[in-house]
């Protein structure tokens, strides 16, 4: 949770600030910068999860209401625990492959 709310740790956009030679670009889609906005609303190889997290919450996740969502009640909370849990494993090893 706290990588979503910061934006820390294995974002490129984050990664490249400590590694100039890493790009910030998505792997996915190269027009867009790799940082919380892009993965955790929009990036697709991320789709599959963001539809069962939708489907759950009865509501698209936006940046403008995730943390009312996640707050309304205990199971949306864990909802999008397990989300952002999955997503930034994903981005830990995919990182740790690239090595």
């Amino acid at each position: 949770m706290t990588q979503l709310l910061t934006g820390h740790r294995f974002f490129k956009h984050y990664s490249r600030r400590y590694d100039n030679n890493q790009r910030a670009q998505c792997p996915v889609c190269p027009s867009s910068i790799e940082n919380v906005e892009h993965v955790f609303y929009h990036c697709p190889r991320f789709s599959e999860e963001r539809e069962r997290l939708h489907s759950l919450l009865h509501e698209v996740m936006t940046s403008e209401n995730t943390t009312r969502l996640m707050l309304a009640s205990e199971p949306n909370w864990l909802a999008v625990a397990s989300f952002a849990y999955s997503v930034v494993i994903r981005l830990r090893d995919e990182e740790t492959d690239r090595r």
